[in-house]
């Protein structure tokens, strides 16, 4: 088994989170898992190629801008993942089998094979816990805040690579569990004003699997959350990042 290197940060790697305008009193809290790219200096490129880090394995393509850009016009508070999701999902429970997955759509990532317990707990205890628990923070700073609402942020691949002749025909989609999540409302806002085909628990659905931020963050708080999936291959350009920032802006705060 392969044994990392503990702890798993060094003095030159950065801290697993960053915050633009940590302001507990805003209403809206913008939850952005998958936005960065980094690996530990220990960790090297996990063995992958270079083609391999330009794939939805490794982060969530556009959400870093789009995030950031989306923040400001609402006027909230943004959290962002700074590592790569190849590294450690934040996006998963401390339990989930896939937090550090060895294969991902189809592709090995050696330096996850056959981690060892030790190397897995340093991953979260570096990684996930500090994450996770910014955000617990945060938000007993302000816990009676009236209106809070609670935005997941994600991308997907328009075709999985294991899935070559499957490709998403969906442009937007919202995940949602909670009936306080308004997301009927949302989707009915987004068909009547756009002409995207816009998913409803597409393309992944909260019913089947219950993903990490919406479990440890939403689940059991009766503030509503939405989680928005964004095709990648539409958020290549500056101009692509101001139309869907327009497009959610105007979605947000007609529905919550």
């Amino acid at each position: 088994m392969q044994s990392d290197p503990s702890p798993l940060l060094g003095p030159n790697d950065p801290a697993p989170f960053r915050w633009i305008n940590r302001e507990p009193q805003k209403r809206f809290l913008l939850l952005n898992d998958h936005a960065g790219f980094h690996t530990p200096e220990s960790l090297g490129d996990l063995g992958l190629s270079a083609e391999h880090w330009t794939k939805h394995i490794v982060g969530d393509w556009g959400m870093e801008a789009l995030g950031r850009a989306l923040v400001q016009r609402l006027k909230g508070s943004l959290i962002e993942g700074v590592y790569s999701r190849a590294v450690l999902d934040l996006n998963r429970r401390a339990t989930d089998w896939d937090m550090a997955g060895a294969v991902l759509d189809g592709v090995e990532v050696p330096r996850n094979v056959d981690l060892s317990p030790a190397s897995y707990a340093a991953r979260i205890q570096s990684i996930h816990t500090p994450y996770h628990d910014e955000i617990e923070r945060f938000l007993a700073e302000d816990p009676g805040h009236p209106d809070r609402v609670i935005i997941h942020c994600h991308s997907f691949t328009d075709c999985l690579m294991s899935q070559p002749d499957q490709p998403r025909p969906w442009e937007i989609g919202l995940l949602h569990y909670n009936a306080t999540d308004r997301a009927a409302e949302a989707l009915d806002w987004l068909r009547a004003n756009t002409d995207y085909t816009v998913g409803d628990n597409e393309p992944y659905s909260l019913f089947e699997r219950m993903t990490g931020s919406y479990a440890l963050h939403s689940l059991h708080r009766d503030a509503p959350a939405i989680t928005f999936e964004i095709r990648q291959d539409l958020l290549t350009t500056p101009s692509d990042i101001s139309h869907w920032c327009a497009v959610l802006e105007a979605m947000i705060k007609e529905v919550f």
